[in-house]
């Protein structure tokens, strides 16, 4: 499956069912995927947070990847 960024969609609480998906913990969901701890908590934050940042689309595809929703050769 080729990437789609038109498919971007940074709700934290899509990001967040996908890191439960994935069975990891949100601290080495960050590791694997290489983003600062800090930065990916952000993410995933609740949007009315002042400090809620969007997530890119590499960091969602990222974790679909990880959870299993896309399939990489």
């Amino acid at each position: 499956m080729t990437p789609d960024s038109k498919k971007h969609n940074p709700s934290p609480d899509y990001l967040r069912d996908l890191v439960e998906k994935t069975g990891m913990s949100q601290r080495k969901v960050a590791r694997t995927i290489g983003i600062d701890e800090r930065t990916f908590r952000a993410y995933l934050a609740n949007r009315e947070a002042s400090s809620a940042l969007d997530a890119p689309y590499a960091v969602q595809f990222s974790l679909e990847c990880l959870a299993g929703i896309w399939r990489v050769i």
